[in-house]
This record gives C-alpha cells, structure tokens and sequence, in this order.
C-alpha cells in the first residue's frame, strides 16, 4: 500500500512539473511560425 500511495505522488508530482515546464516554454505555433510577413 506504501509503494502505491508513492507512486501516486510520484505521478502527480511528474505532472505538475510537466504542466508547468510545458506553459512557461511558450511553444505554441502562433509565435514559433510568426515573422514580419505573416500576421496571425
């Protein structure tokens, strides 16, 4: 029962870095493909 409840805190602790890595890192395509000639 130990090792299942630190594995769900293992995983919800990998996730909440994920979420928050992956919206910091500002990824999205309207600024990754966006130059002077192309207006979005």
């Amino acid at each position: 029962m130990k090792a299942m409840l630190l594995g769900f805190a293992a995983a919800l602790l990998v996730a909440a870095v994920a979420a928050l890595v992956l919206t910091g890192t500002d990824l999205s395509s309207a600024t990754r493909f966006s130059s002077t000639a192309v207006r979005l």
